[in-house]
């Protein structure tokens, strides 16, 4: 079975792009061919956004569709690990930087104690 959409998460990521453009729900709408309700229903998650509108929300708000992925399992690995991931690790001092890469460490042995025990 393949992993839910969080469409929530998307919509706030819609919701993140369009102010840091400038743009109000009505005048994103009506460059993408939607109504501002129906923008209002995206960004809340309240609506399942298709991909030919997550397509057109892209391009108007000039974001990679990877940015909407981005809080789904569905995102392209590289694209969480570059922009994302290296920002936050940008952010830290370096006694932080030791922790995070400590941890890092401690998952995937975890996750390599998982992989072999599911395949017993």
């Amino acid at each position: 079975m393949l992993p839910e959409i969080d469409f929530e998460r998307i919509g706030q990521r819609v919701k993140q792009a369009r102010i840091d453009k400038g743009y109000t729900q009505a005048e994103l709408g009506e460059v993408i061919g939607c109504s501002n309700n129906h923008m209002s229903h995206i960004e809340t998650g309240q609506t399942k956004v298709s991909l030919s509108l997550l397509l057109k929300l892209a391009y108007a708000l000039d974001m990679d569709l990877n940015f909407f992925l981005m809080d789904t399992p569905y995102v392209e690995k590289d694209r969480m690990i570059d922009s994302e991931i290296a920002n936050k690790l940008s952010q830290c001092s370096p006694s932080t930087l030791l922790s995070v890469n400590k941890i890092i460490d401690i998952l995937l042995e975890q996750q390599e104690r998982e992989k072999d025990s599911i395949s017993y």
